[in-house]
């Protein structure tokens, strides 16, 4: 069996990007990519998304606290770059800092990926609703 999974953007604007994550795990963990930066609409200059930053997020994680969901700036090549590990239910706003931004290391693709770890049991759930600002 795998992990049931559901994306979904729910708002894409000039500047703004809203997505949906839920996970119910199978326990055997995963990743799934939530933000494709290459698949977001141009602007009105016909500019294509570079990558994102994380602006807000709201999270209900049901796993046990040795399993965090974690979020991830994606690489082409080489280990992945964490964002955030998220665990238990709470909201996070770094809009007053201009978010979160993408640190660009090398063979950065703009995209993020969201990563259930392999500890994590069959049935718990993860639902991630997160805010970004799109940068061109």
């Amino acid at each position: 069996m795998a992990d049931v999974v559901t994306t979904r953007t729910l708002f894409q604007g000039e500047r703004k990007l809203i997505t949906s994550y839920v996970n119910v795990s199978d326990g055997s963990g995963g990743t799934t990519k939530i933000v494709d930066a290459s698949a977001l609409t141009k602007n009105s200059k016909n500019e294509a998304v570079d990558n994102v930053s994380l602006n807000r997020i709201w999270f209900n994680v049901s796993a046990a606290t040795t399993a965090p969901v974690q979020l991830q700036w994606n690489l082409s090549s080489g280990t992945q770059t964490p964002l955030l590990a998220l665990n238990e239910t709470d909201n996070y706003d770094f809009s007053d800092i201009g978010g979160i931004t993408n640190p660009k290391e090398t063979n950065y693709t703009g995209d993020i990926d969201v990563v259930v770890p392999a500890a994590a049991s069959s049935g718990e759930t993860y639902t991630l609703i997160c805010e970004w600002i799109k940068h061109y």
